[in-house]
């Protein structure tokens, strides 16, 4: 762990989270470490109530660590939760660069999906990574399109440093300057290609 926190350090990509889960590790560690080099060094005697206390402030801090750790990061479910909104947004950005190619290949937006399907490279859609149902998507012009997808949390993708991590709903944006904050629940994104940016691309 101090390997890991000298290395972010330099790489400057320090979070709260990765901080809070370093002290934990320190502090159970230390305590632990503290505790054995104590025994070593006193005599053999009966437990006493002075140890009997220390041995229960160290339960104590073990286990307040322990379900710190779960309020701050949530529980397993939600965790699992979050994983799969991020999978979700992956898969919206990889619709979103499929689509552009498409346009930039034929100055028209696919009718659909399906009409994403390439059968010489392979690609197909992705699908949602719980339900199995396709996105939404709706073609709202000649360069302007809408991806629709139902999240399981107010989420937020933020980039930090290298990293893109995701985080409660705030103000921040999203990859490349794109917004990917998302409510709960049903969320559309509405996207709109520059002809200036994607000319037509040559076979």
């Amino acid at each position: 762990d101090l390997v890991t926190l000298v290395y972010n350090f330099l790489e400057g990509e320090f979070t709260v989270r990765f901080l809070l889960k370093v002290l934990v590790v320190l502090i159970v560690a230390g305590s632990v470490f503290a505790y054995y080099f104590w025994d070593l060094r006193r005599e053999t005697v009966p437990s006493s109530v002075p140890n009997r206390w220390i041995a229960t402030i160290a339960l104590v801090l073990v286990l307040g660590s322990v379900f710190s750790g779960f309020f701050i990061i949530g529980s397993p479910l939600t965790q699992r939760k979050l994983k799969q909104d991020q999978q979700r947004i992956y898969d919206l950005q990889n619709i979103q660069g499929e689509i552009i190619n498409y346009w930039s290949l034929k100055r028209v937006l696919p009718e659909n999906l399906s009409a994403l399907r390439n059968s010489v490279s392979g690609y197909i859609p992705p699908t949602d990574p719980v339900t199995g149902e396709q996105y939404e998507y709706e073609s709202l012009g000649k360069t302007s399109f809408e991806l629709c997808a139902t999240f399981a949390e107010k989420l937020s993708v933020v980039r930090t440093g290298k990293m893109f991590v995701q985080r409660p709903m705030d103000s921040y944006g999203g990859i490349y300057g794109q917004n990917w904050d998302h409510e709960k629940g049903r969320t559309c994104f509405t996207r709109f290609i520059d002809p200036d940016l994607y000319p037509k691309a040559r076979l």
